[in-house]
C-alpha cells in the first residue's frame, strides 16, 4: 500500500474516514459485536450447549472456550480486512485467484443449503414464540418475523438493529446467568472443565435415541457452532460496514474496495484506519466475552437442570 504525505485523501463516495475514538470512548461505538452475539446466542448455543451439558456435564467447558476463541480470530480478522479496505468478506472471497467468483459460488451454494435448514428452523421457533405471546397462527407469525428481518436488513437500519439486539442480549445473558448461578457446580468442577478432558457418554444417555457412545459426536458440533458457523463470521463484516468503521464510511453493502483510494492513501488516513482496527479488536473481544460467558452458562444450566432429570 503506497502512503503519501497529504492531510486527507477523499474517498470516491465523497465521505472521509472519521477520526477513531480512543480509550473508554471506544465503548460508545461498539455495536457489530452485539448483533453478532445476538445472532449466534439465539441459534445453536441454546440447543447444543444445553444438550452437551446434560450428556457430558461441565467437564467439556474447554470445548466452548476453544470454539468461541477460534471464531473470534476468524471474525476479527475478517472485520479488520473490512475496516482497512471498505469491502465485506464476500467481495474478499471474490478476489481469490482462479475462475471469476468461483469462491463466491461455492459459498453461496453451501450457505443456501445450510440456511434452508438453520434459518428456517430459527424462523419457525420464533414464529411459535410469537404465537404463544399473541395467539396468532404460528405460520403467519413465522412469516411476520422473517419479513421483519428482511425489512431491517433491506433498509440498512443498523442502529435500530443494534439497539434491539442489545436489549435481547441483556435479557438472554441475565437469564442464563441466573440459572447457571442457581445450579453452579462449584469452582473445582469449573476448573476441571478447563483441562481438556473428554468424558465417556453415560449409560443412561446411551439408552436415548440418537446418542452414540463416542463423546466426540457431541463435542465436535459444539466446537463448530460455538459463536456461530461460517455465515456468522461473514455477516460480522457486514455489521461492521453498517456501523461505518474505518474505510467503510458511507459505502453501504455489496460494494468492492476503492482501489484508487487504497493506492493513494495518505499517512493521516492510514493512521485513522489503524485506529479503527483497535475499535474492531475491542468490538470482537466483547463478542468473544459474551460468547464464552453465555454459552458456558447454557452448558452449566444443561448440566445442572437437565442432567439430574435424566
Amino acid at each position: 500500500m503506497q502512503l503519501i504525505e497529504s492531510e486527507k485523501t477523499p474517498m470516491a463516495n465523497g465521505h472521509s474516514i472519521k477520526t477513531p475514538p480512543k480509550g473508554l470512548a471506544i465503548l460508545a461505538v461498539v455495536g457489530p459485536s452485539l448483533v453478532w452475539a445476538a445472532e449466534f446466542i439465539g441459534s445453536g448455543e441454546v440447543i447444543l450447549s444445553t444438550r452437551v451439558g446434560a450428556i457430558l456435564g461441565p467437564t467439556v467447558l474447554w470445548a466452548i472456550i476453544v470454539g468461541v476463541v477460534l471464531k473470534f480470530w476468524i471474525g476479527m480478522a475478517g472485520a479488520r480486512y473490512t475496516v482497512c479496505t471498505g469491502e465485506g468478506m464476500i467481495d474478499m472471497i471474490s478476489r481469490v485467484p482462479g475462475p471469476k467468483n468461483w469462491g463466491v459460488w461455492i459459498t453461496l451454494i453451501a450457505q443456501f443449503a445450510a440456511a434452508t435448514i438453520s434459518i428456517g428452523s430459527i424462523a419457525a421457533a420464533a414464529g411459535i414464540f410469537v404465537h404463544s405471546l399473541i395467539g396468532i397462527s404460528p405460520l403467519f407469525a413465522g412469516w411476520m418475523v422473517t419479513t421483519f428481518a428482511l425489512v431491517v436488513v433491506w433498509l440498512d437500519v443498523f442502529n435500530f438493529l443494534k439497539i434491539l439486539m442489545s436489549f435481547f442480549i441483556v435479557i438472554v445473558v441475565l437469564g442464563v446467568l441466573y440459572v447457571s448461578i442457581t445450579v453452579f457446580p462449584g469452582i473445582e468442577t469449573i476448573l476441571r472443565g478447563l483441562l481438556f478432558d473428554v468424558p465417556a457418554v453415560p449409560d443412561w444417555a446411551l439408552a436415548s435415541e440418537g446418542i452414540q457412545s463416542n463423546p466426540w459426536r457431541e463435542i465436535l458440533p459444539l466446537l463448530g457452532w460455538a459463536a456461530g458457523g461460517f455465515a456468522s463470521q461473514v455477516w460480522y463484516t457486514y455489521w461492521v460496514i453498517g456501523a461505518g468503521y474505518g474505510a467503510t464510511a458511507g459505502r453501504g453493502y455489496g460494494k468492492p474496495a476503492d482501489e484508487h483510494m487504497l493506492k493513494t492513501m495518505s499517512v493521516a488516513t492510514a493512521r485513522k484506519i489503524k485506529g479503527w482496527c483497535h475499535v474492531v479488536y475491542a468490538d470482537a473481544s466483547l463478542a468473544m466475552i459474551i460468547g464464552v460467558v453465555t454459552t458456558g452458562g447454557f452448558l452449566i444450566a444443561g448440566a445442572g437442570v437437565l442432567r439430574p432429570n435424566q
